[in-house]
């Protein structure tokens, strides 16, 4: 196996796992009911 397809491997395996950290956290906070972290407009000012 050449370095190159290790890293693309590497590196695809990181994009999955990222984006299916994010749908569990998504998905637990839709179970929970708790909206986005800016969905009331924020109160930064």
């Amino acid at each position: 196996m050449g370095i190159v397809l290790y890293a693309l491997m590497a590196y695809g395996l990181t994009a999955v796992l990222s984006l299916l950290v994010v749908a569990i956290i998504v998905g637990i906070s839709k179970l929970t009911g708790k909206g986005g972290p800016a969905e009331d407009g924020g109160e930064e000012d």
